[in-house]
């Protein structure tokens, strides 16, 4: 069988879709195809509803995860300094040193979670890890840079946690100099 009698063979095997003995009503034959879009369209948005709910659900699931670790590790501290508060001592002394433990155990609490303190006396302002709330004119410091931290700054697993609060130096203004000379 040659290639062409196969070909002949194949169109005369396959059975035209619509007989010419029955009238076909095209539109309705449209209309049921359309039903039949419109059916998975919806079912699809439904899914796809579903589905955006699902990954919410479990968002707000693996958040609250995270919070009640770290509430949970975050106990021990809160307990340590409860029992602290409520302690008797006998002395300074001994007072000084119950803080000292609970400084200690802070501190290797913080460094188990990964979390770094930085206090940056003495470095350029840099405003991604910095906030400035003050500057004073220093003459023998460099401007722009960092004379005083009021309040330390964190970083969670080399990110910022919460930027250092800051006195930044800076130049005197030309301003103020001609009015002192002025006077």
């Amino acid at each position: 069988m040659t290639l062409g009698e196969k070909s002949e063979d194949a169109n005369n095997d396959e059975k035209p879709l619509i007989l010419d003995d029955e009238p076909v009503d095209e539109l309705s034959t449209l209309k049921i195809e359309l039903e039949d879009v419109k059916d998975k369209f919806a079912r699809s948005m439904a899914d796809l509803d579903n589905f955006k709910k699902r990954i919410e659900r479990d968002r707000e699931q693996q958040n609250l995860k995270s919070k009640g670790l770290a509430v949970s590790s975050f106990l021990e501290v809160v307990e340590l300094i409860d029992k602290a508060s409520n302690s008797d001592y006998p002395d300074l002394a001994s007072a000084v040193e119950g803080i000292g433990g609970i400084q200690k155990f802070t501190k290797s609490f913080l460094e188990s979670m990964k979390v770094e303190r930085f206090n940056p006396v003495g470095e350029p302002f840099d405003f991604r890890l910095h906030e400035a709330l003050t500057t004073v004119v220093k003459d023998d410091i460099e401007p722009h840079t960092i004379v005083d931290v009021i309040q330390a700054g964190y970083l969670l697993e080399g990110e910022l946690l919460r930027p250092a609060k800051v006195v930044v130096s800076k130049k005197e203004e030309k301003k103020e100099k001609e009015e002192e000379k002025g006077e």
